[in-house]
């Protein structure tokens, strides 16, 4: 009889956990994908993330699937999700573990300043620089009184919408984003800054090279603290943890 697991998916790491994690037939894996992260899968997804923010529900599923684990493979920036997962999984009595993929580091060619909020990266810009934005639509208000720069935005997909900085700019693509790419559009726009999460991985690393290969002042917005206890950075240590628990 196979064990029920379910996973909470917040990148494409996690997908990949999941995929290959349900290839093994001791196993039955349900899925609950994060659609802001643009994850599309071939996999059957039975619901979203932003579902088990009701907590009944999130009961209810857990108690008519019979899951007896639960990975945590939400986005890195999701504390929300996370801590909802060690509520919820201590109540039901099953195990939890969380699946989080190492953040970036710099190296000695980078120009990073680190910050922890928004905020702070807004008093970290330099008057009059080209500021190049990957962070999404959410806090762009903190950037509304630097008028003497100008802010290019990042925006998946090709719906416009109106940008609300006066001197800012919504720049369209989908991604994948490569190097040359990156450093296309950045020499174009005469980019000086770049504001990004620390959201490690390679889906999103192109602007970092691109950045490091063009002496490009980075401001780094780090993850929220996450109360874990037992967090793990690879597949296969997912894999000898489910091998050792279920």
């Amino acid at each position: 009889m196979s064990v029920n697991i379910l996973i909470l998916v917040g990148t494409g790491d996690g997908l990949q956990l999941a995929k290959e994690l349900g290839c093994r037939a001791e196993f039955k894996v349900h899925i609950f994908v994060d659609k802001r992260s643009r994850i599309r899968s071939s996999l059957k997804v039975a619901r979203e993330i932003s579902s088990l923010r009701n907590e009944e529900f999130f009961h209810r599923f857990l108690a008519e699937n019979g899951i007896e684990a639960l990975i945590d493979a939400s986005h890195p920036f999701d504390k929300e999700s996370t801590e909802l997962c060690k509520r919820v999984s201590k109540f039901a009595d099953i195990k939890l573990t969380h699946f989080i993929r190492p953040p970036w580091t710099p190296t000695t060619d980078d120009n990073w300043t680190r910050v922890q909020t928004m905020d702070e990266a807004a008093k970290k810009i330099v008057d009059g620089s080209n500021v190049f934005i990957a962070t999404g639509r959410s806090g762009l208000e903190k950037f509304s009184k630097l008028t003497s720069s100008k802010f290019f935005i990042r925006r998946l997909g090709k719906v416009k919408m109106h940008c609300p900085l006066d001197n800012g700019k919504f720049i369209y693509g989908d991604p994948p984003f490569s190097l040359k790419d990156e450093i296309s559009l950045f020499r174009s726009l005469k980019i000086d800054t770049l504001i990004i999460k620390n959201v490690g991985g390679e889906g999103s690393f192109a602007k970092v090279e691109a950045a490091r290969a063009m002496n490009i002042a980075v401001i780094l917005i780090e993850r929220p603290q996450k109360s874990w206890a037992n967090g793990i950075d690879t597949i296969p240590g997912i894999f000898k943890w489910v091998d050792h628990n279920l």
